[in-house]
């Protein structure tokens, strides 16, 4: 049990909430963020999830916890904050002692059961599933993957906490936002639902005006709805917030898709 690295057993059902509200579940127990050591220990928790595959240096972690506040006596805090949320993971670790947080010379490492669910692992999984689905055109598996990144990317990350690796991990959540949007908008218009395909579009649009996927398949559901006219305003908006904000035109696949579903209007 001691040694970092030590495969993990049986599996046990066992669910970590990392996006949104903090959470450990196994069965009827819980583990929320009220019990996770406060905002320190949250970076922590969240921290050795992340990073559940390899053991973790002592000096890392700590940059983790408190990016360039290290308090003086810093080795001593990260040992008795571990020892926190070991003791909050008790009911838990009682039902599954495959659950530990490992220590050995200069590192830690989490080590779960086999079978242990992540949010933010599964939504990088279905993303990855939902791009693979769409290429073979499997339009319901890349659906109902592509929702599945969604609902988990849309929860968030560590709200109201900054830190240069828990914004980065931010970023990464948006990102994934924007291409389940994509993906789902892209299924809806193959499955013959422009306006279900319209309604991803126009939230993928608000999401980042900037980015260009959003007006082309909004353009494309609405010339598919029938609403050619509306597809016009929408071009309109695109080219004057990329004018406006960025001093660039629209690209040229921006243009070729306009004029491909104006085309009976032109």
């Amino acid at each position: 049990m001691n040694e970092l690295g030590r495969p993990a057993r049986a599996g046990y059902g066992l669910r970590f909430q990392i996006c949104g509200r903090l959470a450990v579940v196994l069965g009827g127990n819980l583990v929320g963020e009220a019990e996770l050591a406060g905002r320190q220990g949250h970076r922590l928790w969240t921290y050795l999830v992340l990073n559940r595959s390899r053991p973790v240096g002592r000096d890392e972690l700590a940059a983790a916890v408190w990016s360039d506040d290290l308090p003086d006596a810093w080795d001593d805090a990260l040992s008795a904050l571990a020892s926190r949320i070991r003791a909050a993971l008790r009911p838990i670790t009682q039902e599954a002692p495959a659950l530990q947080i490992q220590h050995a010379t200069g590192k830690y490492r989490l080590e779960t059961p086999a079978g242990t669910f992540v949010d933010h692992e599964r939504a990088r999984a279905a993303l990855h599933e939902a791009e693979l689905a769409s290429r073979r055109s499997e339009l319901a598996r890349t659906w109902t993957e592509a929702r599945v990144a969604l609902e988990i990317c849309r929860r968030g990350f560590l709200a109201g906490d900054e830190a240069p690796w828990i914004i980065g991990q931010r970023r990464l959540l948006v990102e994934g936002i924007h291409r389940a949007f994509e993906l789902l908008t892209s299924a809806d218009l193959e499955r013959g639902r422009p306006e279900d395909a319209a309604t991803s579009a126009r939230q993928l649009v608000e999401l980042d005006p900037l980015r260009e996927s959003g007006y082309r398949l909004l353009m494309r559901a609405l010339a598919a709805s029938g609403d050619r006219g509306e597809a016009f305003r929408v071009m309109e908006r695109c080219r004057q917030m990329l004018r406006d904000v960025a001093a660039v035109a629209p690209s040229p696949e921006t243009e070729r898709v306009f004029h491909e579903v104006t085309a009976e209007h032109l």
